[in-house]
């Protein structure tokens, strides 16, 4: 999804310019997003790219996406594809980064044709809590309002990161992120009030978690197990079969900030996946250096504040 045209437009609403490239042969392709910063030129950014139809030639691909952007005044390309850890891949110049944007570790649930199968194939604790907050009253599913049940979200997603620590964009970016994406909002409510939710992205054969709230108190509802099943559900509408929950902790330990999250999300089977993560080329070392420890002081600065937001850590 985010090498996808939508993607890069709707990046476009928030200040990247979108480069596209595609080898004549059809063997090879890679969305840029390209940021002016003063002073220095242009930040390029392939979010899960190049894509490749043969792995092996990603190295080349990525030294060739390099050399275009710096000819448009580039002076730092960070590539981050989605492609496993496992193979070789002889990156050549680039750097791997300790940390990347997009997460490097997830769980991914195979989505089932038959929901009877895939409710047996889940864990006992997990099926219990599923038929758990139905008995309690909870009725979940995809918003059939989305202005009011968006707003709701909203608000339940800001205590969220209140209490979690974890910093939010603007209001407006979800609404355009709706607007302009193929996502769906799951909504659970219990005596009418939104007490979780979360935002599902859905594009080719693949849905992912990406946004989720819950209010505090209310764990004996079992309310984000029953969204996480009807966002399964929404997925087999839509014929897609992997469910990509967007994100754990690459070293499993107890003392790791998203141990509880990891907990959760494996609650719903799935097998891990590790990718290679974020790898940057400084076309212009000078100006990349000076780039690195502005946007470093800048994520410090966020933490300094109580919030999380930045490059995700291994």
């Amino acid at each position: 999804m985010l090498q996808s045209w939508e993607w890069g437009e709707f990046r476009r609403r928030h200040g990247w310019t979108p480069l596209r490239l595609l080898d004549p042969g059809g063997d090879a392709a890679c969305q840029v997003l390209l940021r002016g910063l003063p002073g220095l030129g242009l930040l390029a950014y392939a979010p899960h790219g190049p894509l490749t139809r043969d792995p092996r030639g990603l190295s080349g691909t990525a030294s060739e996406v390099a050399g275009l952007v710096k000819r448009r005044g580039a002076f730092l390309l960070e590539v981050e594809p989605k492609v496993s850890e496992d193979l070789d891949y002889g990156f050549r110049d680039f750097v791997r980064l300790p940390s990347s944007i997009q997460p490097r570790c997830t769980l991914v649930t195979e989505v089932l044709e038959d929901p009877g199968e895939q409710l047996a194939a889940l864990p006992k604790d997990t099926r219990y809590g599923i038929r758990r907050a139905g008995r309690e009253g909870v009725v979940a599913g995809p918003s059939e309002n989305l202005g009011e049940d968006l707003e709701d979200f909203l608000d339940l997603l800001q205590k969220t990161a209140d209490r979690q620590h974890f910093a939010l964009r603007p209001r407006e970016y979800y609404g355009q992120f709706m607007r302009d994406l193929p996502a769906t909002l799951i909504t659970a409510r219990h005596q009418g009030r939104l007490i979780a939710g979360a935002i599902i992205l859905t594009f080719g054969d693949e849905a992912s978690y990406l946004y989720g709230a819950t209010a505090s108190g209310n764990s004996n509802l079992y309310a984000s197990y029953l969204v996480q099943w009807e966002a399964l559900a929404a997925a087999r509408r839509e014929g897609i079969r992997r469910y990509d929950m967007w994100g754990i902790p690459c070293e499993l330990h107890k003392g790791h900030p998203l141990w509880g999250v990891y907990q959760f999300k494996k609650k719903f089977g799935g097998h891990h996946e590790r990718y290679i993560g974020a790898h940057e080329l400084r076309l212009s070392p000078l100006r990349a250096r000076l780039a690195r420890k502005a946007i470093e002081g800048y994520y410090a600065l966020q933490r300094l504040r109580g919030r999380s937001l930045g490059p995700i850590s291994d």
